[in-house]
């Protein structure tokens, strides 16, 4: 009898679980240092295609930003810029959510051709939303990652990377 009344109590709420879920935040689910990164595919203002295997055989340095925060860690972008790094062997891109732009897209392609003129990094538009989903990445954040040559990750930071950070990236990457 106490097994009827307790599954007439309990199961019911045992619908409303995978709604639970569908309002977990994404950061539970983001990337974590060992993870290999998902296949991608953005497109820069001009036309270019970045997937995820141009990434592989040499280090990747992926700074993911909200339209809003293009320039929240441009402090790191300087001192990367700074350290010289072997471009035969490190990539460093900078993705921009473009999602959801609609009548705007052309706007942002010109304004990403523009950025990448500006800060001489390439930057790509995640134009349908995707490599954020895949990544499982916060809306309206920026997120700093670093790649290694087999694909997987071994630094990850959202939000304003400081400049006591710095050293370990430099360190990651030489």
């Amino acid at each position: 009898m106490k097994k009827e009344v307790f599954m007439k109590i309990i199961k019911p709420q045992l619908l409303f679980l995978p709604l639970f879920f569908l309002f977990l935040s994404p950061s539970l689910f983001a990337l974590q240092i060992g993870d290999a990164i998902p296949g991608f595919s953005v497109i820069s203002g001009d036309g270019h295609i970045l997937i995820r295997d141009d990434l592989l055989d040499k280090k990747g340095l992926i700074f993911y930003e909200d339209r809003s925060l293009m320039d929240i860690n441009q402090d790191l972008k300087d001192y990367l810029k700074a350290l010289n790094l072997d471009k035969n062997n490190i990539m460093t891109v900078v993705v921009v959510d473009c999602n959801d732009l609609g009548l705007f897209k052309k706007l942002w392609q010109d304004r990403l051709v523009d950025h990448s003129r500006k800060i001489n990094l390439p930057v790509y538009g995640d134009w349908n939303g995707k490599m954020k989903d895949r990544f499982h990445l916060e809306d309206e954040s920026s997120t700093f990652m670093v790649i290694d040559e087999t694909g997987h990750v071994v630094y990850s930071q959202t939000g304003t990377i400081t400049s006591s950070d710095f050293e370990q990236i430099g360190n990651l990457v030489h």
